[in-house]
């Protein structure tokens, strides 16, 4: 249901490094349970290695940051991957049905109070960080921002309209053909259908990022002007979480809440054009994630 990215930033780092583990593990499972381990296992180093290249932390910076990447870590492991499962076994039993788009957005509501939850957890950690962070670092930051702008609208701006639906329909074709299986020329057309009419657009989604941006580096700078003051660095800080979470503009808030409710439909679409084999083969690919995570949870 996701489209582009949102950019990277303390409150959204967790955020993005779930993701990439997330995908890592999609790929792992077709190859067994070890390279899951595997994957999961990275995850401090890989969200090491996103602030690192946006921050350019010093070496006592990285030692400080490895080890609260593995505190947090070693926290998810025991706290939330058991519910992760226990969100996946919800998911399965619902699976061999017809899924509702209600249905379909009770189950993305649950996994975002989840993530909202180990963003909670982080939130000491990236106070912290943020106290430290040197003014070339938050300079690097806002080039390293424009950078990744540059690539995300030559990825969603630059395309043609067709292009860009064609774009959008391949990469939600692949994702639930990872679950489904090879899906049918009518399935397809359910999905090419449901996309036709999506009021994603790429502009909306832009301008929101760089307002983010803007409004991270205006706390952080602010939180510079001094950096032995905890309680105002946790104060803007969650007041930021808030605007990421929850848009100041009115407009967007209505378009986002759109975005995942047309999500929530496609899915449900896509969901009840599948043949009882291809949700057979969705609950055994929710199964191998659940599987996987309560080994880890063990480990």
């Amino acid at each position: 249901m996701n489209e582009p990215a949102i950019p990277v930033h303390a409150s959204a780092l967790v955020r993005k490094t779930l993701c990439i583990a997330l995908l890592a593990v999609c790929g792992a499972l077709l190859q067994g349970c070890s390279a899951v381990k595997l994957a999961y296992n990275q995850v401090p180093h890989l969200a090491y290695w996103q602030l690192n290249w946006y921050l350019d932390l010093s070496e006592t910076q990285t030692e400080h940051v490895r080890s609260e990447l593995g505190d947090l870590h070693q926290w998810h492991r025991d706290t939330m991957l058991p519910r992760h499962a226990e969100l996946l076994q919800k998911v399965q039993q619902q699976l061999p049905a017809p899924i509702s788009p209600t249905q379909a957005c009770r189950a993305f509501d649950e996994a975002r109070i989840q993530l909202d939850k180990v963003l909670a957890q982080a939130e000491p950690k990236l106070v912290t960080l943020a106290l430290q962070l040197t003014d070339a670092q938050i300079r690097n930051l806002e080039k390293k921002q424009a950078d990744s702008n540059a690539d995300w609208r030559k990825e969603w701006l630059e395309p043609s309209p067709e292009q860009l639906r064609e774009q959008r329909y391949k990469r939600h074709l692949s994702r639930a053909e990872m679950f489904y299986g090879t899906l049918e020329e009518p399935q397809k057309a359910v999905l090419r259908a449901a996309l036709t009419r999506s009021s994603f657009d790429p502009q909306r989604n832009y301008a929101e990022r760089v307002r983010r941006q803007k409004d991270l580096l205006q706390v952080l700078q602010k939180v510079a002007q001094d950096r032995n003051n905890t309680e105002q660095a946790r104060a803007l800080l969650r007041g930021y979480m808030a605007r990421f979470a929850t848009s100041p503009d009115v407009a967007y808030q209505r378009y986002a809440q759109t975005q995942v409710e047309e999500g929530c439909e496609t899915f449900s679409r896509m969901h009840n054009a599948t043949t009882a084999g291809q949700r057979l083969k969705a609950v055994q690919s929710l199964k191998g994630y659940e599987q996987d995570f309560w080994l880890l949870a063990a480990q």
